[in-house]
């Protein structure tokens, strides 16, 4: 009884009343606000797992690796576009010469005429600079090479094959074997020949070191060895790529080609 008084006499704060009744409040708002954060994490991670699907999806349909071909095919069509340009160039180059050799005959015969006078004969069979005699080709050679080039712009690179492996046996020292044998390497790289190719490539490097065809010969070779799988290989015909033509577009590709290296 005196205790049961006592807390009758003694009843408890008013603020401490007010406390209690604030925390019983707040311990289902505390679950309420748990549950909203985890409805709110599910929403956020929604978005990603769906965009972690469609990748799967894309490596499953083999869809990132045709890209990676067509890259391959593109890069090849810009060199073979670059090689119909220079061929252009250097026919443009050889009607020039001809042009001159033309003119300086005729002024030759007009000192002749004029003048009642012998020419030197070493002025009458000078040549004007640009294009030796012996650098000329005859009407056979640059219809053949324009015949197996064309060959191989259509796609048709097994006849592309066979008419420039014809053309270097018939002119292996033509103005035109450089591209020729380069172009033979890039027909059997087209189709699947990776080791045909490679040894093209090489031989057109170690035949024609001079070529605007050498750099990229060196950076098919890189791309060769990485279709055979030999990645030690690849890696050093890139990296001599990326030392000795550096800043420039085939640097660029090799670097990119290094690249997948490392990711394999």
């Amino acid at each position: 009884m005196n205790k049961l008084h006592a807390s009758r006499r003694h009843p408890l704060p008013r603020n401490m009343v007010a406390a209690l009744l604030g925390l019983s409040a707040l311990l289902p708002a505390s679950q309420c606000w748990a549950q909203a954060g985890a409805v709110v994490t599910q929403q956020q991670l929604q978005p990603i797992e769906m965009r972690l699907d469609r990748v799967e999806r894309l490596f499953d349909s083999g869809v990132l690796t045709e890209m990676l071909q067509s890259v391959d095919l593109l890069q090849s069509e810009v060199r073979q576009l670059r090689g119909q340009v220079e061929q252009l160039e250097n026919e443009l180059r050889i009607l020039r010469s001809r042009q001159r050799d033309q003119l300086r005959g005729i002024d030759d015969r007009l000192a002749l005429v004029e003048g009642g006078a012998g020419v030197p004969a070493e002025a009458a069979e000078e040549r004007a600079p640009g294009v030796s005699a012996d650098e000329l080709p005859d009407a056979e050679e640059q219809d053949a090479y324009q015949d197996a080039f064309e060959r191989l712009m259509a796609g048709d690179y097994a006849e592309a094959i066979v008419r420039l492996e014809a053309f270097l046996e018939r002119h292996p020292a033509g103005v035109y074997s450089a591209n020729a044998l380069f172009w033979l390497a890039e027909a059997k790289y087209a189709g699947g020949d990776f080791e045909g190719a490679l040894t093209d490539y090489r031989a057109m490097r170690m035949h024609f070191p001079g070529s605007d065809k050498a750099p990229d010969a060196l950076l098919k070779i890189g791309y060769s060895h990485f279709e055979l799988g030999d990645a030690a290989a690849a890696r050093e015909a890139l990296n001599q790529v990326v030392a000795d033509y550096p800043g420039t577009t085939l640097s660029r590709l090799a670097q990119d080609r290094l690249r997948r290296l490392e990711g394999r």
